[in-house]
Order: structure tokens, then C-alpha cells, then sequence
């Protein structure tokens, strides 16, 4: 069996004024077999879900969950909700595991065929801030019946908590968590005549001889070897003085439990180990109770923040791990880090944003059955940021994404303050990664998302060419190629600022188009910014020659140290200019030379984005229409 689905009311952040309706619950949360993941940013509800799930189902171990007033929800101005439920929905049961729960169990005649399920629930009341005593209850009506205590063992979970002190908890010390692990498995529980047992008690039959000056066989001791009887003799004279008494020394009792009490967990030959070691060792013997070969109980762990001191590396290989042995158990975890948001399949990650949480699997979002195989392979950790984002901007290539942050904090906005991703997809597949963002069922997400792309049409002065029919060919079939008006370039851009509005809007998403061919081009076209641009083209040649090994550079290097007297000899119309300038990017143009090559776009945008940074001299871009577009994306996504 799993557990299937989460229902709560009024648990912490999930909640309203209003009455309770069973039918509306504040959280519906649908889970999958296997690896669920839990994402979202600080305070967003993840640990509420942990929460929820523990109170119900109580986890192994002397792990104590006591409910507090703080757990019902409460809203500014004193509400504060006077009951909380939460529901956990289990499916899937095996008729071995059904068995203990018999009495207890539903039928769901929704599906076919039709299947048995199980509900456990709490509900929780709270009067003049005493919080009144409940049950665990289970069954298909609203008050359900209290279940035994047989079949809340067997509905117990493991659970990692945040900030563990791994170290600690694998240790020897009384109650330790590595001892509880232990005992609790077919191994060593209810294990009167185990073998450690009797190890204890010729130990400590040993150690008892030793201080009596006698070896093992009751033989005498000699030499240095009597000194432990002497230590005894002193202590012993000194006592029965004080109380007509002797001592007795061991090891600890011969119980099943204070020998376990007694056990340390470390890598077979190591020593002095870091906390990503012990972490590890702790995830490892936490996870052994969810492989009992006898057990016919449920086998859910909840792992809070997974990645907790371990190294990237690391992280992946843990994750790898457990999605290829999580077949026959269910995992819940909780994280922060964006290595393991681009390792665990999309459709096993759940957002957790603005009191919601939202599945990613295909039955809640628009994404295609290709779309989640395609992300599977090409959403890499630096993607991967766009899960934790508050906002993100979809970009083409490098030069969006050097140059949207610096054109942000050029009009008074910090992207990283405001919790904005800039992903880099390096295509034009924007659909694929918008539509994560676009619900089927379950309500619309609050993540506001720009798709920042080129209108891809060229200029007029690009004499880009396209076929007409010839009007002096006697047959009507002949076609003659003649270049693009300005009105029908005009035509085309709306054209195609219409289609990728339509391919891409809807719900939190929302395209920003260049108005005109590509981002470099309409910053070329800016009168504040297309000298600084020009400037930082002629660096990105110059490094390009440099790169190729050219010697001779002082003209190039002439032509940057006095750009305002080059640059002031075109006096030609804006868009001649811009595309002077763009002709430049495309051919490695100058007045100089001729390259073969393309200069980097990359190279390009880095150097002017260093560029615009330093400059003191140029104010208030909101004024240029050409890069309005981008101005625009950055203030939807950041609110602004």
C-alpha cells in the first residue's frame, strides 16, 4: 500500500474563516508510488505536509508529536481556527497488509474494477486554548472508528528530521536513535537467547574476573595484570566501611537493549568522519526500516531537507539511488537544493507556494508525455533554479541572460532580491518549460513566468528577398524574387508577435517579443545604448582576434580608444545604424577588416553587460522603445 493522498483543514498555513466543509478540504494532495519530492521556497508549507503526515501516522522511535496551538490555523486580525483535520488516504493495499485493517477499510466503486482503500484521520478541537484529547480513527463515514494499537504500528513511518545530528544519533549513549533502529527490526527484536546476549555475559563474566585478579578460565593473574584487583580492594574497603558492601564491575546488563545502547555506526575503517559521512550512514540505517522482509505494514519515509551537508556530488548519487531502489517503498522528501530538483523526475515533484501545493505530474499539468522526456534530459541544475524562483525569465541564449540583470538594476531592480530566475534554455523550446507552469486541474500557480524571445524578422535593410509572380510571364506560372516592402515587414512582425503570444500565453505565463529582429539588434537600435553596444562589439572582436592568435591589433585597439569620433562619422538613419552595427556581429565586419567568422554574441553581452554596469553617463533607459519588451518582462515577473 501507499499513501495516496494528503486532505487537511485549518492545519497551519492551510486553512480559512470559515467552517469546515468535508467536501472542500484547504490542502488536496495527490501522491505518488515511489519518490515524491517537495519544493519551494522558505516558509511555502512543505514541513506543514511533513507535519500532517506524522501526526496521523507517528513515526519509529521515541519521536514524540505533540500538537500545539500554533498548529491551527490562524490568519491577521485574531482568527484563530477552533479545528483542524487532516485525512490520509491509502491505496493499493495487498491482501496481506488489508487484513489488519478489515473493519476499517472502504470501497471504491469510482474506478473500474472497483478497488478497497483505507482513510485515517485525525481530528483535532481546541476550546479556550486547551486542546481537547482525540483519537486516530479510520473508516469510510466522517467520525470513522478508533483504531487498535496493532493497526497504528503497522501505519508507522520513518522520519528524518531537518538538521539532524547524524553524528549523535548513531552514537553509544542510552536511548540512542541507532539502538531504537536496531531493536526494532526481525534481527534482534523480542530476541531473549540472541547471541549477543551471551557475548554480553562472557564479557562481563570476564571483566568481573579481571578485577578479582583471575583470567577468563578462573586461572590467576600475575604482574601488572593484578593491578585491577588492587584498584577493587581499595574501592571494596573504603565501602564497607561506608555500607558493609562490595563493588561488582561489567560491562552494562546482558539486555538486548543496553547492548545495542552500546553500538557506534561508522564506514567499515573510518574515523573522524564529517557530517556529509555521518549523514549518510544516518539516511542509510533510517531507510533499513523500510526493507523488513516480514513486515506487512506500510513502508513510507519522510526525509526533511535530503541534501543536509551533503556535497553536490554526493546528492545526485543519493537521489539516484533511492529512485531506482524506491520500487516496493514510498518516499516524501523536503528540499532546497536545486541538484536534486533536476535529478527526481518532473512528474515526482510537487511546488509548494502561497499556502498550495501543486503535483507535477501529467494529469495536473499541460505538458505533453514528450515534454517530461525531453525535460528529463535537458533540465540540468542551472535550470533546475526556475523551481525555486518567485518569478522567472525564459530566455533564448547568453546574452538575455547576462544582460537582463544588469538592464533590471539599471531601472531600479534587484532580480535576486526579488527571488527571479533567469534561465538560459539555449533554444527556442520555450513551450516545453512554460507549460510546467500551466495547470489542467488544481488552480493556477502564482510563479509569474516572462518568455523572453525574438521576433526573428528581418529588416529592411537586410534585403531579405521572397518570391512574387511574374507579371510579365505570358504563362501566369513564373515567379520572380524581389526584397520585402517596409509595409510588408511591418505585416510580418505582427504576424509573428501574434502566433508566439498564442503559443505561449495563458495563465502565469506571458511572452515578451522583441519588436524587431533580436535583442541585439534593438539595443543597436537604442540612441542611449547603441554606442556603449558598439564599443563593446569592437572589444568582443578584439579578444576574438586575440584568441585566433592575430599579432598585429593596434588598429583595432585605435578604433575602442576613440569611439566617440568613429562613431559619430555614421550619421545615417537609426535603423541603417542598427543594422551597421548587428552587420558587424554577423560577419565580424568593421571599417578595418573583414573576419570570416560570426563575433561571440556571448562574448558580446558579457563585455557590454561590464560595460553598462560601470557607466555613470547613461539614465533612465525606460525611455527606449526598442528595448521596451525587456523593461517590461523584468517589471511582470518582479511584480513592478
Amino acid at each position: 500500500m501507499y499513501l495516496s493522498n494528503l486532505k487537511v483543514w485549518n492545519f497551519r498555513k492551510f486553512g480559512s474563516s470559515n467552517a469546515i466543509d468535508l467536501d472542500h478540504p484547504h490542502l488536496d494532495l495527490a501522491l505518488k508510488k515511489g519518490v515524491n519530492v517537495l519544493i519551494g521556497e522558505n516558509d511555502s508549507g512543505k514541513t506543514a505536509i511533513v507535519d500532517a503526515i506524522k501526526l496521523v501516522l507517528k513515526a519509529h522511535g521515541n519521536e514524540w508529536v505533540k500538537i500545539e496551538p500554533e498548529d491551527f490555523y490562524s490568519k491577521p486580525g485574531g482568527f484563530v481556527a477552533e479545528r483542524f483535520r487532516i485525512e490520509c488516504r491509502f491505496d493499493e493495499l495487498a491482501v496481506a497488509e488489508a487484513c489488519h485493517f478489515t473493519e476499517w477499510l472502504g470501497w471504491d466503486a469510482s474506478v473500474t474494477p472497483a478497488v478497497d482503500y483505507l482513510r485515517v484521520f485525525v481530528d483535532v478541537v481546541q476550546k479556550n486554548g486547551r486542546i481537547l484529547p482525540f483519537d486516530v480513527r479510520a473508516g469510510v463515514d466522517s467520525d470513522g472508528k478508533i483504531l487498535t494499537a496493532d493497526a497504528k504500528e503497522r501505519l508507522r513511518i520513518t522520519y528524518l528530521r531537518p538538521l539532524r545530528d547524524a553524528v549523535n544519533e548513531l552514537s553509544s549513549r542510552r536511548n540512542s536513535r541507532l539502538s531504537q533502529i536496531l531493536l526494532s527490526h526481525d534481527a534482534f527484536r523480542d530476541k531473549k537467547d540472541h547471541l549477543f546476549i551471551e557475548l554480553a555475559k562472557q564479557l562481563n563474566s570476564g571483566v568481573a574476573a579481571y578485577f578479582k585478579g583471575l583470567d577468563a578460565s578462573g586461572a590467576a593473574l600475575t604482574g601488572d595484570l593484578l593491578k585491577g584487583k588492587e584498584l577493587k580492594e581499595i574501592i571494596d574497603k573504603y565501602l564497607s566501611e561506608f555500607s558493609g558492601k562490595e563493588t561488582s564491575f561489567k560491562m552494562s546488563a546482558a539486555s538486548m537493549k543496553n547492548i545495542l545502547e552500546a553500538l557506534n555506526l561508522l564506514f567499515e575503517d573510518g574515523y573522524n568522519l564529517g557530517l556529509g559521512s555521518h549523514n549518510l550512514l544516518c539516511i542509510a540505517s533510517e531507510l533499513l526500516h523500510l526493507q523488513k522482509k516480514s513486515w506487512d505494514g506500510l513502508r513510507l519515509g519522510l526525509v526533511e531537507e535530503i541534501e543536509a551537508h551533503l556535497h553536490p556530488q554526493s546528492q545526485l548519487q543519493v537521489m539516484e539511488t533511492l529512485q531506482k531502489e524506491a520500487k516496493d517503498v514510498q518516499l516524501i522528501f523536503t528540499t532546497h537544493s536545486p541538484n536534486i530538483g533536476s535529478k527526481i523526475h518532473l512528474s515526482h515533484l510537487i511546488f509548494c507556494q502561497a499556502d498550495r501545493a501543486f503535483p507535477m505530474g501529467e494529469e495536473f499539468t499541460l505538458l505533453e508525455s514528450t515534454d517530461y522526456k525531453y525535460l528529463e534530459r535537458f533540465l540540468d541544475v542551472t535550470k533546475a533554479n526556475l523551481f525555486f524562483a518567485r518569478g522567472v525569465l525564459l530566455v533564448e541564449g547568453w546574452g538575455e541572460e547576462l544582460l537582463v540583470p544588469v538592464l533590471a538594476r539599471k531601472i531600479g531592480i534587484n532580480l535576486t532580491a526579488h527571488g527571479i530566475s533567469v534561465v538560459n534554455i539555449g533554444n527556442t523550446a520555450f513551450l516545453r518549460y512554460a507549460k510546467i507552469f500551466q495547470r489542467k486541474i488544481g488552480g493556477q500557480m502564482q510563479t509569474k513566468v516572462a518568455v523572453v524571445t525574438d521576433v526573428d524578422v528581418k529588416p529592411l535593410e537586410a534585403g531579405e528577398l521572397h518570391e512574387v509572380p511574374d507579371a510579365g510571364d505570358p504563362t501566369g506560372l513564373g515567379k520572380i524574387k524581389v526584397p520585402y516592402t517596409q509595409a510588408e515587414i511591418d505585416a510580418k512582425i505582427k504576424d509573428a508577435i501574434a502566433g508566439k503570444q498564442k503559443k505561449y500565453d495563458g495563465q502565469v505565463v506571458k511572452s515578451f517579443i522583441s519588436p524587431a529582429w533580436t535583442l541585439e539588434y534593438c539595443i543597436a537600435q537604442s540612441a542611449k545604448l547603441r554606442k556603449l553596444f558598439y564599443k563593446s562589439v569592437l572589444e568582443a572582436l578584439l579578444e576574438q582576434k586575440r584568441d585566433e592568435g592575430v599579432a598585429k591589433l593596434d588598429n583595432y585597439e585605435n578604433v575602442i580608444t576613440d569611439i566617440d569620433k568613429h562613431f559619430n562619422n555614421w550619421t545615417e538613419d537609426s535603423d541603417i545604424i542598427a543594422y551597421k552595427i548587428y552587420r558587424h556581429i554577423l560577419c565580424g565586419e568593421t571599417d578595418l577588416a573583414v573576419a570570416k567568422d560570426e563575433i561571440s554574441k556571448a562574448i558580446i553581452a558579457q563585455r557590454f553587460a561590464a560595460n553598462l554596469e560601470a557607466d555613470t553617463v547613461i539614465t533612465d533607459i525606460k525611455t527606449e522603445k526598442s528595448i521596451e519588451y525587456l523593461l517590461n518582462a523584468i517589471k511582470y515577473v518582479s511584480g513592478n
